[in-house]
């Protein structure tokens, strides 16, 4: 074996291509941006009802998973909770589907839990979007009601240009 000194893909791009290949803000020197939510639930809802959390930003937009966190109240026996996005347009006009549990799918929430949503995307710790007009993400409930005055909050952490 011998010593080698390589670079990362971004370093080359920009500082060993000529001319330079610029990198997306979001993430190049992207600003760290905190979307907190607050829900309580306002009447039982059935299984696979949903509330929206937050609209991440239109454009480019990359949701740091692993430091984004979510805490919820006990929602009793069996119940899980999936997190993703509702339906938006991408920044060519074309439609993407919802994907209910995008981010994270089937967290025990029987009782209290607190967890960073990176499940579904095989432990990745960042999901890019790029839309024209901002994507909801959302919480959903599945195998069961989500009782009167549970509780849902917590943060994603987004890098935007």
């Amino acid at each position: 074996m011998a010593v080698t000194a390589q670079e990362s893909t971004q370093y080359a791009n920009i500082y060993s291509t000529k001319p330079p290949v610029l990198q997306a803000a979001d993430q190049y020197y992207g600003k760290m941006r905190v979307l907190a939510f607050d829900h309580t639930q306002s009447g039982a809802g059935d299984a696979t009802s949903t509330a929206k959390l937050v609209k991440i930003y239109p454009g480019q937009c990359s949701v740091l998973l692993a430091l984004s966190r979510f805490a919820s109240s006990a929602l009793g026996t069996a119940r899980t909770m999936d997190t993703g996005w509702a339906a938006y347009v991408d920044q060519d006009g074309a439609a993407v589907a919802a994907d209910p549990n995008g981010l994270d799918d089937g967290v025990d929430v029987s009782s209290a839990v607190a967890f960073s949503p990176i499940g579904t995307i095989g432990g990745a710790e960042v999901k890019r979007f790029q839309s024209r007009d901002g994507v909801d993400l959302e919480a959903q409930v599945n195998d069961g009601t989500w009782p009167d005055a549970a509780t849902l909050n917590g943060y994603l952490i987004v890098a935007v240009e």
